[in-house]
């Protein structure tokens, strides 16, 4: 779709960073997220390194749900702050925030302290949603799907190396605290490339901030097509971010069920993980050309239906090949709903409020990403993997169903 002359001619007087900022924050989205994701797989290695022998898995998942609920509830107060205050502070915050909590969590004398320092990160979580509400306030609209999935795609970037380089530095190096210092350091770096490159102007709502979660979200809610996508926010998340550790153990299930040797367990459970996060790397930017062309509403009930479809293969697949392909599928189908999901939060949210509907939506999908390896855990050793797989699409439909609807 071309953009009017008028409106092209004014995109430099209303939208002078635009370019630049396109340029500048997918290189911090990639260095935070190689940062988080480069020492984040070994927390369960320091829990383990200050003491705790027995219930290993019991002492992470209460970290995990927790540091996710904190950051659930945290992100809309950020949005808030960012539509009265401007976006850029709110990217600095994260990036900053998060890697100086980084280089403390080493510091932990007992499994407490890393689980309070832990908390911390959490409270300054969401880089790359912070990045958004800059751009979609400061992109032109023909030009934000685009811009939107190359942020993104420097996120899934370092999600795809992050686990690979940390572990190459595990074994090269002699404690894994090491590790939290290099993320802070990469996560700075983003940060301090932010302060010197990026630029904004300014949208801010009237009137001095007041903290109202709850008051912002029922004012959200009154708007006819917000609850929907908030919906389908929680229900991807749980397909993509929350399932990532719920398809490793499916993974293991099916080698044992073919009576696979053990030591192929790592490889395909890596894998399985490496085939998503490839898949929607390449695939992200390619849907934010097609949301600019054919518009986010299309690419997002594409999308939903797609992130279904994939997952039926999973009520029935029997090797870990197979599962592999399911993921591939998955992440080239279903990348483009994230970023529809943002234009459209944008482009419905009252004046004033995108940062905040934006920031919501990362909170529900915060949730989700505690929610789905607790759903499993529960669904999973009663009625199997399958059966959670099936409740997720369900889920997932009928979320699709009430974007329809309205």
């Amino acid at each position: 779709m071309s953009i009017p002359a008028p409106a092209a001619a004014d995109e430099p007087r209303r939208y002078p960073f635009w370019r630049r900022n396109q340029r500048v924050l997918p290189v911090a989205n990639l260095l935070c997220g190689l940062g988080f994701n480069l020492s984040w797989p070994f927390v369960p290695l320091m829990v383990r390194g200050l003491g705790v022998r027995e219930n290993l898995e019991t002492w992470v998942g209460a970290m995990l749900l927790v540091f996710y609920l904190v950051s659930t509830v945290a992100n809309p107060i950020w949005g808030g702050i960012a539509d009265h205050y401007g976006r850029k502070p709110m990217v600095l915050r994260a990036m900053l925030g998060m890697g100086v909590s980084m280089l403390l969590v080493p510091f932990a004398p007992t499994p407490l302290w890393f689980a309070g320092l832990i908390m911390v990160v959490a409270v300054f979580n969401g880089f790359t949603p912070a990045g958004v509400a800059l751009l979609v306030a400061n992109t032109p609209p023909g030009r934000i799907g685009r811009a939107v999935a190359w942020a993104q795609t420097g996120g899934l970037v370092g999600q795809a190396l992050g686990p690979a380089v940390g572990a190459a530095l595990a074994a090269w190096i002699d404690r894994q605290h090491a590790l939290y210092w290099i993320s802070g350091g990469l996560m700075l770096s983003g940060g301090f490339l932010v302060t010197l490159f990026v630029r904004e102007v300014r949208h801010v709502a009237p009137g001095p901030w007041r903290p109202r979660l709850l008051g912002s979200l029922r004012e959200l809610a009154g708007v006819p097509r917000i609850v929907p996508l908030f919906v389908l926010a929680f229900l991807f998340s749980i397909l993509w971010h929350g399932s990532i550790i719920n398809i490793s153990v499916f993974v293991l299930q099916l080698l044992e069920a073919s009576g696979a040797d053990a030591g192929g367990e790592a490889f395909w459970v890596g894998a399985a993980a490496v085939a998503l996060a490839v898949s929607m790397l390449i695939a992200t930017p390619v849907w934010g050309r097609v949301i600019d062309r054919i518009g986010s509403a299309r690419v997002l009930a594409f999308a939903a239906a797609a992130s279904a479809v994939t997952h039926l293969p999973l009520l029935v697949l029997e090797t870990p090949l197979q599962l592999v392909l399911a993921r591939i599928a998955f992440g080239l189908t279903a990348a483009g709903l994230q970023t529809a999901l943002f234009h459209l939060l944008r482009a419905h949210a009252p004046p004033g409020m995108d940062a905040r509907a934006i920031a919501y939506a990362t909170a529900f999908q915060f949730l989700a990403m505690g929610v789905a390896p607790f759903l499993a855990g529960l669904i999973g050793p009663a009625f199997g993997m399958r059966a959670y797989f099936a409740v997720t699409i369900v889920a997932m439909i009928g979320g699709l169903a009430l974007w329809l609807r309205k």
